[in-house]
């Protein structure tokens, strides 16, 4: 299963998509494919930093044709690949010790370093506990775009 290649009409502000959300979204025996898929699909445009690219594709070893099908989506654009810069990666491992109690990790926290270098707030994650406590440079915190039945509770 694809992602649309139109946005729909009601499409909302880009977003930047975590592991677990991908995750639920391309398999479709997911805890909360269809709520993922939905909030992913509305977004205008859909951010995959690289590390989280990396974590999904381990994630999905046993699930190659979701894999398969995700690269091919974007590769045709339907989602934005980002691979993080020197100074992102610095500033994820600044934002790690920083939310050292967290145990946010250098993945988790190149999530929240694009956030601040895109200026983007939307986030899709099924890591609640996580990004509700991170506050961006700004002070402002994530716009969780999807409240998971059961969210991860790493």
């Amino acid at each position: 299963m694809s992602a649309s290649s139109l946005v729909p009409a009601g499409s909302a502000a880009a977003l930047i998509c975590d592991t677990g959300a991908l995750l639920d979204y391309l398999v479709e025996s997911a805890p909360d494919h269809r709520l993922f898929r939905n909030a992913i699909d509305r977004a205008r445009t859909r951010y995959v930093p690289a590390l989280v690219l990396a974590e999904v594709d381990y994630f999905l070893r046993d699930e190659r044709r979701a894999m398969q099908v995700f690269m091919q989506d974007v590769a045709r654009g339907a989602f934005t690949y980002v691979p993080p810069s020197l100074g992102q990666l610095s500033r994820a491992m600044e934002i790690d010790r920083r939310y050292e109690d967290l145990g946010l990790g250098l993945v988790d926290g190149s999530v929240v370093a694009l956030a601040e270098a895109l200026g983007v707030r939307r986030l899709a994650t099924r890591d609640v506990r996580h990004f509700a406590a991170v506050r961006l440079h700004d002070g402002s915190r994530f716009d969780l775009v999807a409240h998971p039945a059961h969210p991860d509770r790493s």
